[in-house]
């Protein structure tokens, strides 16, 4: 829970394509009980569309910043991917002295608010995002950031790296997408969905979104339920009993959102191929491998909805001389991980927070190099 902070708002500022719309002092849980002061401001990012898509910026004023984190989250969610109000990443990271950014893409959360309507196609996110990268960078005084991405964020990190390589201090993968179909159900649902939509022009060209926060509502409401049939249910989002009840519902009620029919109609087509592409035949997988960029790709060993299949040749066809591939698993963390749980399970703050954040400090330059904002 959030405790008592002072609070202070401002008129838009900054700079002209990346506005301060307001800046607040927030107390703010890392996990549990355990809470620190944070600098905390909402920024508008004009992207190269004219779209306007919204950062929310954290860090600690007292530490040192070593470096600087784009976060981006995954189909129809938002922000809360990787902050709730008891268990927050952004704040694990801005407690070690990381800028951290945490972006809604095109038509989700805040950015919806400040006018942007669902993406029609992966194209838009990967247009938009890839010309916020360089504004945020400027914005935290660091010449190069590192990019996060969570399941489908993970695939747009994939996309859109090319085109900021001269941004970026590595890329980091959370059960990100780059293959895809590799479970049974998802390329059965690829097949069907792609054959309907191919029948039905009119699914295309329509352009519509829908909203996915009833699904939260329903799997929340009924969370032991959920809980005890993830065990058996093909396309689990987390291992049965690896979070509190509480915290996962949370993020039931706050993180679904809106998102495209044309995103749905992508990611069931991709399912097909086996891996990323656009119309025209262009190749987002074949133009990331090339990059030397490091790499980090991390994926649950009980991911039903990405499974590690899908992940990995991400790691096995990048060219990049630094890249590791990390498999959580009883083995070394004591539990199976799953799509939702490898960032907020009740074991994330030991095993996974710490992995994925001592690979980006080990790559930081220098902690005095950012001038301070």
């Amino acid at each position: 829970m959030v405790k008592a902070a002072g609070s202070e708002a401002e008129a838009p500022t900054g700079h002209a394509d990346l506005q301060l719309v307001q800046r607040t002092t927030v107390e703010q849980a890392i996990d549990g009980p355990l809470f620190r002061s944070f600098h905390k401001e909402i920024l508008r990012a004009t992207a190269s569309s004219g779209r306007c898509l919204a950062i929310v910026r954290k860090l600690r004023p007292d530490v040192p910043r070593r470096g600087a984190v784009l976060l981006i989250h995954g189909f129809a969610q938002n922000r809360y991917t990787w902050h709730l109000s008891t268990r927050s990443l952004v704040n694990f990271f801005a407690d070690a002295g990381l800028d951290v950014y945490n972006m809604e893409l095109t038509g989700h959360g805040r950015s919806r608010e400040f006018g942007s309507s669902s993406a029609n196609s992966f194209e838009d996110y990967v247009l938009d995002a890839s010309s916020v990268v360089g504004k945020v960078a400027e914005y935290s005084g660091h010449e190069r950031i590192f990019l996060m991405g969570h399941s489908l964020g993970g695939a747009v990190c994939y996309a859109i790296a090319p085109r900021v390589t001269d941004q970026l201090a590595g890329v980091v993968t959370v059960a990100g997408m780059f293959g895809f179909g590799s479970n049974p159900i998802t390329l059965w649902a690829g097949r069907l969905v792609t054959k309907l939509a191919g029948r039905s022009a009119f699914l295309n060209r329509l352009g519509a979104s829908f909203w996915t926060r009833s699904i939260g509502e329903v799997v929340a409401a009924r969370f032991e339920t959920a809980d005890a049939l993830s065990a058996s249910f093909p396309l689990a989002g987390w291992v049965p009993g690896s979070t509190e009840a509480h915290v996962a519902q949370e993020r039931l009620l706050k993180g679904f959102d809106w998102t495209g029919v044309n995103i749905f109609l992508t990611i069931m087509q991709w399912a097909t191929e086996g891996g990323m592409s656009k119309p025209g035949g262009f190749d987002y997988c074949a133009d990331f491998a090339r990059l030397k960029l490091p790499l980090l790709v991390t994926v649950g060993d009980r991911d039903r909805m990405l499974p590690p299949k899908d992940a990995r040749p991400a790691y096995d066809r990048s060219q990049s001389p630094d890249k590791t591939l990390k498999i959580f698993s009883p083995v070394h963390e004591e539990v199976h991980w799953g799509h939702l749980d490898i960032l907020l399970g009740r074991k994330a703050p030991l095993f996974t927070w710490p992995y994925l954040l001592d690979w980006i400090l080990e790559r930081c330059s220098d902690p005095h190099q950012a001038e301070q904002t």
